[in-house]
């Protein structure tokens, strides 16, 4: 489709609103200098509209306190993130040193089988001061850290 030669001078007439006759002839007989007209006339009722809309513009203070705020919940979610990998990390590490002891376990497990029906509870520190209960009672605290950690990141 080629330009009328008559296309700005519709687009003038059309946004202000100031048509000669032969213009609005011209209009009237050219398809593309009607839809031009139509096209401009629909875009600035559209600009009148926006520009008479009393949009009241928001407190800069408020977006201010908002964006400080979301800045600050990404900063504690990178550094939470950050955290939770280094304790999933520990928890690796433990279970890989508590599996070397695996075999060790196993004896204590069965000497507490033993002992255990027949030991006074002066005897129980004893029984409980082992490296494997150490490694094990690191595990356990670790991983009731890891899921308060996951719980509190939740809600």
């Amino acid at each position: 489709m080629s330009e009328c030669q008559y296309e700005r001078d519709v687009v003038e007439a059309a946004r202000e609103g100031r048509w000669t006759e032969a213009l609005r002839d011209h209009a009237a007989s050219c398809l593309g200098c009607a839809e031009t007209a139509l096209v401009v006339v629909a875009l600035a009722e559209d600009v009148d509209a926006l520009v008479l809309e009393d949009a009241p513009l928001p407190d800069p203070k408020v977006i201010w306190i908002r964006s400080r705020l979301k800045e600050r919940q990404e900063r504690s979610f990178r550094a939470t993130r950050v955290i939770t990998w280094v304790q999933r990390a520990m928890i690796v590490c433990a279970l890989a040193v508590g599996a070397s002891f695996g075999p060790g376990l196993r004896e204590l497990l069965s000497g507490l089988r033993t002992l255990l029906p027949t030991a006074a509870l002066a005897d129980l520190p004893l029984l409980i001061s082992g490296p494997t209960a150490v490694l094990g009672l690191t595990f356990v605290v670790m991983a009731l850290m890891a899921l308060w950690n996951e719980r509190s990141a939740a809600s």
